[in-house]
């Protein structure tokens, strides 16, 4: 228990000397220009090859993540690419293709084999009635939350998802050990599950590395853990060998009410239907449940964390993984929001479930 109140009290000190995000509203560079000020319109979901996005005046690299504007023109050299309006139509562009976006599907236009068309509602699939959130702009962390991820002090475990609202009846469970003195060290772990009375429901010994995300998912759901309508749950890691603390435990979590459920279980079927059926690739289903569950209308946030964890592998998706990782621990809060300025290096990788 001292080793944890060290822990915190020296995070405390540090980060009341120095604020997590830059001031609300300020941007990062180039936010300002007019360019800037359009309305977003869709954002890209996936790109196998090379594409382009003509933007601004300027040429630059098509990635997955990247919020695009009426008037943008995006190239596939080689490979393909797709995107989703924020209205909730997917499109997939293959190799020589040249788009221009207007703001919805219907207005925007398509080049290939020398010939201009308008598209229409054929050309795509819609994958959300009712729209798309792409997220917040990106912010700019300050240069000085990079000390925090040098704090040594005592070996501190900490809890990092689920946590908050969930919908997943078996989620993935992440924790971070914060101890990088050792080195990248592989340690064992003890997972432990409550259920709303402190009871304990189940006991896993599981591996991970130091410096790192890491994440087990059960086999199969533990006994006792129901994805029942507003039910609550509370867990913990610690390092193998530690006595098992007794009790609920400050990470914890609630499934969604009966509404919400029906609606995660529908979005995901949804979503995987058209994966199945080919209409939507790998890349992109992962990308549209991601945005679904950090939706600020479902506030699913714990959910998205596996379908980050396989977007940080795609072609150009480990930074934008990483920043939707940052943010969404900003909002978790207590020790967690230490993580978010650590998850942005490129050092930190995502262990996989």
């Amino acid at each position: 228990m001292k080793r944890h109140t060290m822990f915190i009290t020296v995070l405390t000190i540090m980060l009341t000397a120095v604020p997590a995000v830059a001031q609300e509203g300020a941007a990062t560079d180039g936010e300002n220009s007019p360019e800037a000020q359009q309305p977003d319109v869709a954002m890209v979901t996936s790109v196998s090859g090379t594409a382009t996005c003509f933007t601004g005046g300027e040429e630059l690299p098509l990635e997955l993540g990247v919020r695009l504007r009426e008037g943008d023109e995006i190239v596939v050299k080689s490979g393909r690419a797709a995107l989703v309006f924020l209205a909730g139509d997917y499109l997939a562009l293959s190799e020589g293709e040249r788009l221009t976006l207007g703001p919805s599907l219907e207005e925007s236009t398509v080049e290939q084999g020398g010939g201009t068309r308008g598209l229409s509602a054929d050309d795509g699939t819609n994958v959300a009635a009712g729209g798309v959130d792409a997220g917040r702009k990106r912010y700019r962390w300050q240069s000085q939350l990079a000390s925090v991820s040098s704090i040594r002090a005592d070996a501190a475990v900490i809890a990092v998802a689920p946590r908050l609202t969930i919908s997943d009846p078996n989620p993935v469970f992440c924790w971070f050990d914060t101890d990088t003195a050792s080195g990248d060290a592989e340690r064992a772990y003890t997972l432990v599950l409550y259920d709303a009375d402190g009871a304990r429901i189940a006991t896993q010994q599981v591996r991970g590395r130091v410096g790192v995300l890491n994440s087990h998912r059960f086999a199969a759901p533990p006994t006792g853990l129901t994805a029942a309508p507003r039910t609550h749950y509370s867990w913990t890691v610690i390092p193998a060998g530690e006595t098992i603390p007794e009790g609920r435990q400050d990470a914890s979590f609630v499934y969604v009410d009966e509404a919400g459920l029906a609606a995660a279980a529908a979005h995901r079927q949804r979503i995987a239907q058209l994966h199945e059926s080919g209409q939507v690739d790998d890349a992109s289903m992962h990308m549209l449940l991601s945005r679904y569950f950090l939706d600020e209308r479902e506030r699913l946030f714990a959910d998205a964390i596996p379908h980050l964890i396989v977007l940080q592998s795609q072609p150009g998706g480990g930074m934008y993984a990483r920043e939707q990782l940052a943010e969404m621990f900003l909002r978790f809060g207590n020790q967690v929001s230490v993580l978010a300025p650590r998850i942005l290096q490129s050092t930190v990788l995502l262990s996989a479930p």
